[in-house]
């Protein structure tokens, strides 16, 4: 069961793993969906800014997490960007063209995006057993 306390734990961890993985920036992070019983997808908007605080929308990164199963899966994309690549984590790492859907090579930042995939899966596998 998901709690206001576990909202706002979820995303401090979504916020500390971007700042830690997408440096320079720093990051801040709402939940674009509720938290309820029924369904334990989520998606966040993460919001970046650069060293000096302004805003850097075109850094900006949407995450969408699900249960499939007993496993933790996840999308992130660039929230403005929407043909760059598509990261889908699962157990393994999976690009995708975003208006295809088909899998394409690793994008220049793809080991960024990667990076926070890893950081996060182990979050979002604690929170959502």
């Amino acid at each position: 069961m998901h709690t206001p306390d576990s909202k706002d734990s979820l995303i401090a961890e979504v916020a500390k793993a971007a700042d830690l993985c997408m440096k320079p920036y720093v990051h801040s992070v709402c939940l674009e969906n509720q938290l309820d019983d029924d369904s334990d997808d989520l998606i966040f908007k993460i919001q970046s800014r650069n060293i000096d605080g302004e805003r850097e929308e075109s850094m900006d990164i949407e995450l969408e997490v699900y249960k499939s199963g007993n496993d933790v899966n996840m999308t992130i994309s660039w929230k403005s960007l929407i043909d760059r690549p598509i990261l889908w984590q699962g157990k393994h790492a999976v690009w995708m063209d975003s208006s295809s859907g088909v899998q394409c090579e690793t994008p220049s930042y793809g080991k960024l995006f990667e990076s926070l995939a890893r950081k996060l899966r182990t979050v979002f596998k604690a929170s959502l057993n």
